[in-house]
């Protein structure tokens, strides 16, 4: 009894033979799906267009050395907060499309640098620049004026600290303090002339190298997708099969 019961065990067990057997009997099935998704993945691969990045550097204007008027942070938050989202507005109330690409930004460490970068095809190249340069005069209008700001607030100090020096040179035993306030005016006239104007250093520079498609990565994917598609293909066809052939059984008796 237990004999018969450990072969009909066996018996709804399958066999590397018999999955070797279905695998060879469908071949043609397998060979099909397989060879359909590797020719539509290079022929998806070919037909997409090559895209690159298009960099822009914009140089925030500094107060004194290495202290930017503001810094690269804030700026970039209100790009992406303000500017980024109204330029989008914009070019879609123009074009009733969306805009094809976007801008990234970052800023690079230990500079006072803001970095636009965006992936885009060649037939967009124009449409990038004229973005990048639509946002980097934003930039650059909003440090004017912080700019202009700074620069008067300096020379009325400047004017103020002329006027106490005016005062103290016809008062005696002032020295001392003539000297400090002379310090002070030194130290303003320094910063004064320190001020420097923002610089826009590249405007959407191609790269060399296209950045995508990554077409070999597409091919890759696409035959190991079609592999494992075609396998899961020939044992489904022959469950399908198998379930028919059942039922047909079952009709007959």
């Amino acid at each position: 009894m237990e004999k018969t019961q450990n072969n009909s065990g066996f018996d709804d067990e399958i066999s590397l033979v018999d999955l070797a057997t279905v695998f060879i009997r469908r071949i043609w099935l397998f060979v099909g799906f397989f060879i359909l998704f590797s020719i539509g993945g290079v022929v998806f691969a070919l037909i997409q267009e090559d895209r690159f990045d298009y960099v822009s550097l914009y140089q925030i204007a500094e107060v004194e050395q290495d202290q930017p008027i503001e810094k690269p942070a804030k700026a970039i938050a209100v790009l992406e907060s303000q500017k980024i989202p109204e330029v989008k507005a914009v070019y879609k109330a123009e074009h009733d499309v969306r805009l094809p690409f976007d801008v990234s930004l970052e800023h690079p460490e230990n500079t006072a640098l803001v970095r636009l970068t965006t992936e885009a095809t060649v037939e967009n190249a124009e449409k990038v620049k004229a973005i990048h340069t639509d946002l980097l005069n934003y930039l650059n209008s909003r440090h004017e004026q912080l700019l202009s700001v700074t620069r008067s607030s300096l020379e009325t100090r400047i004017e103020s600290i002329q006027r106490t020096l005016d005062t103290l040179t016809g008062t005696p035993d002032a020295g001392q303090a003539v000297a400090e306030v002379m310090q002070k005016q030194v130290e303003l006239e320094s910063k004064l002339a320190a001020l420097g104007a923002s610089e826009v250093l590249v405007t959407a520079r191609e790269s060399v190298e296209r950045v995508a498609p990554k077409r070999k990565l597409i091919v890759a994917v696409s035959i190991m997708l079609g592999f494992m598609l075609a396998v899961m293909a020939v044992f489904i066809a022959e469950f399908c099969s198998t379930v028919r052939a059942e039922l047909h059984n079952q009709k007959q008796s």
